[in-house]
């Protein structure tokens, strides 16, 4: 896209506009028209400012006029605190954050004279208009210490001149280290502690907290300068500490205005320092509804733990739940990673396992339970019967397994238990899908909503189009059969069973879904009318879910107790 040959009358009128600017200022001088890199249209041009020359470009970006020019110094040098970078474009009164199409060049070319000449004028920086956020200047930050209030609080509890043992955890990724105070005091006798501690994968380095008098803290730029800083206020103990003992050692300086954070490493001898950027990470708010605090105190069991499951365990984590129970003996191969919420990190694992390092990414302090039986396949019944208890321990089962055997195990745990369970079919070639919640006493048991999905199905009198791979849940499935179905397809099931699994779990006396059963539509196909057409699904009233007792029941307890246990009906 070249803007100047799509809109060459405006590019004609930009030059115009410089050239009566130059003409009615003789401030501006020597504009010579050129054309840059990559075909933009560029000025070179210089400002009087008193008795200076300064020598600028003018460049029109390859969106203009929908993105402002660029004026830069040619000679790569700083003309003033509002530059970006030391010979950097400087940053003028039209700026991305207020640009206007009609703006011009040479408004620009304005705006930069009335900035420089302000400054030379006055010797004192112009009034600043511009607004940094703490991720522009954490941008060519590789050493980086996450702070907030929470932290300050922490640091003001250690007394002036003392120095206080420390952990701090570290974690390395894309590019950069971020580090975070983790715990003031020793293990046992802590004097604080972060509640929001970094997750799965973080290192945990030994630190020390060293409180100064107020003000008393200054910049240390080398190992020798934090030296300096220790002695002069009485560490001289810490820095021997630090100079004689291998490894790493986190230290962290605090005058109660300041925070300087460093890292001394190496062997004996020859110790280095390294310095953090600061960078204040506050949480901003809170972002889920009051009633899913309820959701920390609930157990999931997600039978399950691919393209579906692993959807739904993030989601459940970062909603708040805060215990779990993952099912799956599958590993993890590439072809996974079209749908699943894992990464290359976990291909050749265990998906449950994998899976279970994702969440404690997530929520740090959730509990996880992987367990990788095959439920209904060649296993011990010890360890089969071990993993049903562990689901049926569960406040809320949800079936992702796609498989019609592992569904009728967890629907006879369900009942048994009489546990809620949620369970989600997505259909092939991007059709949708359906979402089904089951509550004991209110909903069919599961089977029995089985049974009333498929009558409901062929009730409907249209023929589904696709093999059994990708018809609605049915007993009869192509298994083995790859699903064809991209992430967004997947993801929109995901999230909406997720959805009715927070709603149980928030809202136990109520529900925000009048149906216990939605088909999700995705493209005009097999009863789907257009894309985001959605169905609900009457399950019809609650039945089955209590054992009925048979006659005889009782005399035959009696008798398998006498058989079981000899003598017992003999005490006395």
């Amino acid at each position: 896209m070249i803007w100047w040959a799509e809109e060459p009358g405006r590019a004609q009128s930009e030059r115009a506009a410089v050239s009566d600017l130059a003409d009615q200022n003789p401030w501006l001088m020597t504009v010579t028209w050129r054309l840059a890199a990559d075909l933009q249209i560029a000025a070179d041009f210089d400002l009087q400012v008193g008795e200076r020359i300064i020598p600028l470009t003018l460049t029109y970006p390859e969106f203009f006029p929908d993105t402002p020019p660029s004026v830069v110094p040619r000679d790569g040098v700083r003309l003033s605190g509002h530059q970006y970078g030391a010979a950097g474009e400087l940053c003028l009164q039209y700026r991305p954050d207020n640009w206007m199409p009609e703006v011009t060049g040479a408004m620009m070319i304005e705006s930069a004279y009335r900035l420089l000449s302000s400054e030379q004028v006055t010797g004192e920086p112009a009034l600043s208009e511009h607004r940094t956020l703490s991720a522009q200047r954490a941008r060519n930050a590789v050493f980086r210490f996450l702070y907030s209030r929470n932290v300050w609080a922490g640091l003001l509890m250690v007394e002036e001149g003392h120095v206080v043992d420390a952990e701090v955890q570290e974690h390395s990724y894309a590019g950069v280290y971020a580090a975070q105070l983790a715990r003031i005091g020793s293990a046992d006798a802590s004097l604080w502690s972060e509640p929001k501690r970094r997750g799965y994968g973080a290192s945990s380095l030994a630190g020390k907290v060293v409180r100064l008098p107020d003000g008393g803290s200054v910049g240390c730029r080398t190992l020798d300068d934090l030296v300096v800083l220790l002695e002069r206020h009485g560490f001289e103990s810490l820095v021997a500490e630090l100079m004689q003992a291998p490894g790493f050692m986190m230290v962290i300086i605090f005058d109660g205005a300041s925070i300087l954070v460093s890292m001394v490493f190496g062997d004996v001898g020859s110790r280095k320092l390294i310095n953090y950027d600061q960078v204040f990470a506050e949480l901003d708010g809170v972002r889920l509804d009051p009633e899913y605090v309820r959701l920390k105190a609930a157990k999931v069991a997600v039978v399950g733990c691919g393209s579906v499951g692993s959807k739904v365990a993030v989601h459940l984590a970062r909603s708040g739940v805060g215990r779990f129970v993952l099912v799956d003996a599958d590993v993890l191969a590439s072809g996974n990673l079209v749908r699943n919420e894992l990464d290359w990190r976990a291909v050749g694992m265990h998906k449950s396992k994998a899976l279970a390092a994702r969440l404690q990414e997530v929520s740090t302090d959730c509990e996880v339970l992987s367990r990788t039986t095959v439920l209904g396949g060649q296993e011990s019944g010890e360890a089969t019967s071990a993993t049903m208890e562990y689901i049926a321990d569960c406040d809320l089962i949800i079936d992702a397994s796609a498989d019609p055997g592992v569904f009728n195990l967890c629907a006879s745990i369900a009942r048994r238990a009489k546990k809620q369970m949620c369970w989600a079919q997505v259909f092939g070639g991007g059709a949708g899908g359906i979402i089904v919640r089951l509550r004991p006493g209110i909903d069919p048991t599961p089977l029995a909503a089985r049974q009333r999905l498929e009558a409901w199905y062929s009730n409907q009198g249209v023929e589904w189009p696709e093999d059994g791979a990708s018809q609605p849940y049915s007993e009869v499935g192509g298994a083995g059969v790859p699903l064809i179905a991209d992430d967004a397809d997947v993801s929109v099931v995901a999230a909406h069973l997720s959805r009715f699994a927070i709603d149980l779990l928030a809202r136990p006396d109520s529900t925000i879904f009048p149906y216990s059963a939605y088909l999700i539509g995705m493209a005009e196909r097999w009863i789907f009318s257009a894309p985001f057409d959605v169905r609900p699904i009457d399950l019809g009233a609650s039945d089955g879910w209590d054992t009925e007792q048979q006659a005889g029941d009782s005399e035959a307890l009696k008798q398998l107790l006498a058989d079981l246990l000899p003598g017992a009906g003999d005490a006395g």
